[in-house]
């Protein structure tokens, strides 16, 4: 319903009002948060620290690969979705007038993978998957969550109705893995680390 209601009122408004106010800072800003998002990183970190204590820390371990299948999952969702839905990004509004999705078409192109953003889907992952791992951090675990994922309407190469379904993707597709995981391997687990209900 959100990913509607931006879709017909939001996306061009918001899009519109980026461009105009565009200025060095605002696109350095959106750069770092770029930089930030991507989910290499969170990924190479939870795979090392995984693999590093897993004999020692298993609970934390476990929690490491949720971390990890969490985000993984999420990049693979939104990447899939992509290619079949092909949607114009901002840039292609404001060059050329296109506005909207071309179902099917199978473009490769940068330009034409606005939905969902990836990188809202790895912040807002990131988000769920580290508030478990770190109940503790979940004050922070939030905000850089959201700001990685605002961060691409801020640097104005997504509209805000693919912040909110990458964002919904990633909260979803960390909350199952989560779930599972934790299911299957609490026994093991220190429980230090499980999850607070």
């Amino acid at each position: 319903m959100l990913f509607i209601l931006s879709y017909l009122w939001l996306d061009v408004a918001v899009a519109t009002l980026i461009h105009d106010a565009a200025s060095p800072i605002l696109s350095m800003a959106g750069g770092v948060l770029e930089e930030v998002g991507k989910s290499q990183w969170v990924l190479g970190y939870s795979a090392f620290v995984a693999v590093f204590i897993w004999k020692s820390r298993r609970g934390l371990a476990y929690q490491h690969v949720a971390l990890f299948c969490s985000v993984a999952l999420a990049g693979l969702g939104a990447n899939l979705l992509k290619l079949f839905i092909n949607r114009a990004r901002p840039p292609l509004l404001f060059s050329d007038g296109l506005f909207g999705f071309r179902p099917f078409n199978f473009d490769l192109t940068f330009l034409w993978h606005s939905f969902p953003s990836g990188h809202a889907t790895t912040g807002l992952a990131i988000a769920v998957a580290g508030s478990i791992v770190w109940p503790r951090l979940r004050w922070l675990m939030w905000p850089i969550g959201l700001s990685i994922a605002l961060g691409r309407v801020a640097y104005n190469v997504h509209y805000m109705s693919d912040i909110i379904a990458g964002g919904a993707l990633g909260v979803i597709s960390a909350w199952i893995v989560q779930l599972w995981l934790i299911s299957r391997f609490q026994p093991w687990a220190d429980k230090r680390w499980a999850p607070r209900s």
